[in-house]
């Protein structure tokens, strides 16, 4: 299974935004491709007919095929009939006040409450969140045009393999065969770009699953991540494994809870050592406070391929929360942490590197609007349609 990105014969006009009314708006939002007048047969996947006006020939073709979710005409002349008849079949109908040239056949669309979304020509991409990849999961990516995996975390293919077997903590050849396994399948389904986000267990959560390790008295801020890097050597092997595999495939491994600039150097000694180094775009989760202090020395002497701002970390160590009390709470739109955030994009900006934020933050539309704006290189999604069509929406500035 592979995923491609359609391609477009004529050039983009504007933004990715195409002004347009949604005036029959069932089951939205939706992505789906695009044809001119009909589609073919051997099409899999929803489908939006385009066509100069609502005619009866054009409903009653979207009304034979289930593929179709959506008609979009050029003409906001509509007959009463044929918008009532869409409206019983539960199929979306959109006047473009834009030509109609503007939509060329194969083009993924995004119809929902507001309008047009041309998928294929957002501002920044739309990548991928997530610990796991079911076929499902492949094809509603696929249809929302996303290609490109942005946070992949072993973090919880660690956990999911120790919720079967704690025992398998022990045991450094399973860990890594479990990992290779996850990420060899993860990169078949023909991902563009893959980036894989080393573990960061606290010791209460490796406690939580059954795994013998010593008590701490702040797990959050114990030994974890590079602090002990030497639990990172399977990871390493099979990021190794896959990367050897897959020479096509480009991937990235993002490192979380670094705190200072030795602590990258340590980790890309391991990449280094096993000979992949220059095959991987390493980069980092920003967590820990300290580093936003020793990001620009970072930038400047190491160029690390991106930096991802991990904020629910980020905000509970600068806010002084313990991020999984019950009865302490972060406002992640705090004048204080809107200012840090804007402090870790202008430094990256002034170095050229590339940035994204993830954690619950990244899921605001207008914050995510704002960070297009200002050069965010991505925004993160995970596997919800509103959450993607959110995501699409504030990409198409």
């Amino acid at each position: 299974m592979t995923l491609a990105t359609p391609e477009r014969t004529d050039p983009i006009s504007g933004s990715a935004t195409i002004a347009a009314k949604t005036v029959v708006r069932p089951d939205l939002p939706f992505a789906a491709t695009a044809f001119h007048g009909a589609a073919p047969a051997d099409h899999d996947g929803p489908i939006v007919l385009v066509a100069p006006e609502l005619t009866f020939h054009i409903t009653g073709a979207a009304l034979r095929d289930p593929r179709v979710r959506g008609v979009v005409v050029g003409s906001s002349r509509i007959a009463d009939h044929a918008r009532k008849m869409l409206q019983e079949g539960r199929v979306a109908l959109v006047t473009c006040h834009e030509p109609l040239a503007r939509i060329a056949d194969g083009d993924r669309l995004q119809v929902d409450a507001e309008g047009i979304v041309d998928l294929g020509a957002l501002s920044v991409p739309v990548t991928a969140i997530c610990s796991t990849m079911t076929r499902a999961n492949v094809e509603l990516y696929r249809s929302w045009n996303v290609t490109d995996i942005g946070y992949f975390r072993l973090k919880f293919c660690l956990f999911e393999l120790l919720a079967g077997d704690r025992t398998a903590y022990g045991d450094p050849a399973a860990v890594e065969a479990h990992l290779s396994a996850t990420l060899v399948a993860l990169a078949e389904h023909g991902w563009r770009r893959i980036r894989v986000v080393l573990s960061d267990p606290t010791s209460a959560e490796l406690r939580e699953l059954g795994v013998e390790v010593p008590v701490e008295d702040n797990p959050e801020l114990g030994v974890r991540g590079p602090r002990a890097p030497g639990r990172w050597a399977v990871e390493v092997r099979a990021i190794e494994h896959v990367v050897t595999r897959f020479p096509d495939t480009e991937f990235q491994v993002s490192v979380p809870f670094v705190s200072t600039v030795a602590e990258f150097d340590v980790v890309s000694a391991m990449f280094a050592d096993v000979g992949v180094l220059d095959r991987i775009g390493l980069g980092i989760t920003l967590e820990v406070p300290a580093m936003v202090y020793a990001l620009s020395d970072l930038l400047a002497e190491r160029r690390p391929a991106f930096i991802g701002i991990g904020t629910s970390d980020l905000f509970a160590l600068i806010n002084g929360v313990d991020r999984n009390h019950p009865e302490l709470a972060v406002d992640p739109f705090s004048a204080v942490n809107r200012s840090v955030v804007a402090q870790i994009r202008r430094v990256a900006a002034e170095h050229g590197t590339p940035v994204f934020v993830c954690g619950e933050v990244r899921k605001d539309p207008e914050t995510a609007r704002g960070l297009v704006e200002t050069g965010c290189g991505e925004l993160i999604a995970s596997t919800s349609v509103l959450e993607l069509a959110a995501m699409s929406r504030a990409a198409a500035i």
